[in-house]
């Protein structure tokens, strides 16, 4: 069945959004085992795939707190629990998921600290909290908290680490990003190394909101989400450093496998490092099964392998379908992946020079990404970028250029010499890519308001280009 993986990826994403926002019976399971019953008997895909966005709809529900809980959060002065999950660090405080005793739901805390760098906290900690509770404001922030299990924000002023957690994969991989967030402060300006951090670690948190508001202006706020894009550029740094020692490339993805999935813990296991992570899995077992004559090269399909990436995530967090990143990060790859046949077998791409064919590369692949999100964009934000080409034929070769900056002050970082260095890597490679995206945001019509329906009429002239397309294929076969 051709696009199998697709179809039940767009079901269960379907499914799963669904249940997020309606409740759904349980007893639609037995809907379910009908359509799939059906679906083996006809060997039909499309009944398989209605019978997985059936299954999807009990995966989720709509989140809901309790209304004993709402009262209490208001009132908390003082919470005792267990850390869950990556501490991240903003400029004056310290976030982390809190598992509260004697309380329904988990609490995003916010330690308030000079150094949030170097505050003595990992996942598993049982911490004793001072400070006063507070209940999301209603809208688009407290959905995403909820979707989470988290039913209310504690500002902590004062802490107390009662019991350490036991050893884990996931306190050392804490540690560790603490640790490098720190050797970045300490070799680079302010400036410079809140960036740094974001793109090379995702600690997004330390960049100051207007900042954060430049990116999102100019077109690239896509670049501060730790994604494909970042993993493919140290991979492919990796990858070139391995062939100067002549591994043939099957080996090379054998030794790249662990550090990409240690990278994805390192970023805090968004799922666009997820989804870009699976992938690279795919790809490197498929290309060792080639190298071993088990399959042949044309098997591969890119598309199917972004739909088991999204198969996966639905089912490790099936609530992910209705969040923004999980939209962004998959759209953007599907049209990336769908639309660059076409220009990549184009006789136009065939006559460009080198460094010419590889700007268009890049400008290609931007305007594909820029394609595939632009409904989810306009409607979520109120505006699209229209100089989003420009800025990200200037920025995501830059991009590079910092991640590799990052890498050299990690690896200087020791020595007594380093802040210096990373003084000077400052004012001539950091401190111009701010100057750049805030430039390209201060631009006249650099924001361009939409109007309320823009995401359906988007949908519409996709429908219709989809349509078109596969009215021209069947008039060509004719």
């Amino acid at each position: 069945m051709e696009r199998l993986l697709s179809g039940l990826a767009a079901g269960l994403a379907f499914g799963t959004a669904l249940g997020g926002l309606v409740k759904v019976p349980f007893w639609i399971l037995l809907a379910a085992a009908g359509a799939l019953a059906a679906a083996c008997l006809r060997r039909s895909a499309p009944l398989l795939w209605l019978a997985i966005l059936l299954v999807g709809t009990v995966l989720t529900s709509p989140p809901a707190t309790s209304l004993p809980v709402t009262r209490q959060i208001p009132l908390l002065r003082e919470v005792t629990g267990r850390v869950v999950g990556l501490p991240e660090p903003h400029r004056a405080t310290v976030s982390f998921s809190l598992e509260p005793l004697g309380l329904e739901g988990k609490l995003l805390v916010y330690l308030r600290t000079e150094r949030p760098a170097e505050v003595p906290i990992a996942p598993g900690d049982l911490v004793r909290l001072v400070g006063e509770g507070e209940l999301p404001q209603p809208g688009g922030w407290a959905d995403y908290l909820a979707r989470r299990g988290i039913v209310g924000i504690f500002w902590a002023e004062e802490m107390e680490v009662i019991e350490p957690g036991k050893g884990s994969p996931l306190r050392l991989i804490s540690a560790w990003r603490m640790r490098l967030v720190e050797k970045i402060s300490r070799c680079l300006p302010r400036q410079g190394a809140e960036l740094l951090a974001a793109l090379l670690l995702g600690a997004r948190g330390l960049l100051p909101g207007e900042a954060k508001e430049a990116f999102r202006t100019a077109g690239v706020a896509h670049l501060l989400a730790l994604s494909g894009l970042h993993l493919g550029i140290l991979v492919t740094t990796g990858w070139w450093l391995l062939g100067l020692l002549r591994l043939r490339p099957g080996w090379r993805y054998l030794v790249l496998f662990p550090f990409a999935w240690g990278y994805v813990l390192l970023g805090g296991a968004r799922g666009s490092l997820v989804r870009a992570a699976i992938m690279f899995s795919i790809l490197g077992l498929f290309y060792l099964l080639w190298e071993g004559g088990w399959v042949l090269k044309r098997w591969y399909d890119p598309v199917e392998s972004l739909a088991g990436a999204a198969i996966v995530v639905l089912l490790l967090w099936p609530w992910s379908a209705l969040d923004l990143g999980f939209q962004l990060s998959f759209c953007a790859t599907f049209a990336i992946l769908y639309l660059w046949p076409s220009w990549g077998g184009s006789s136009l791409r065939a006559r460009l020079p080198g460094p010419v064919r590889w700007m268009a590369d890049i400008l290609a692949t931007s305007a594909f990404a820029q394609a595939g999100t632009l409904p989810i964009v306009g409607s979520t934000f109120g505006y699209i970028s229209p100089y989003g080409l420009i800025a990200n034929l200037l920025l995501i070769p830059w991009t590079t250029l910092i991640l590799w900056t990052g890498l050299f002050v990690l690896i200087i970082s020791p020595f007594p010499w380093a802040p210096a260095v990373g003084g000077f890597l400052h004012r001539v490679v950091i401190s111009p890519y701010l100057y750049a995206v805030e430039g390209l945001a201060r631009l006249p019509g650099a924001a361009l308001p939409v109007g309320e329906n823009f995401g359906l009429w988007c949908l519409c002239c996709v429908l219709g280009i989809l349509l078109l397309r596969a009215c021209a294929e069947e008039f060509r076969e004719s």
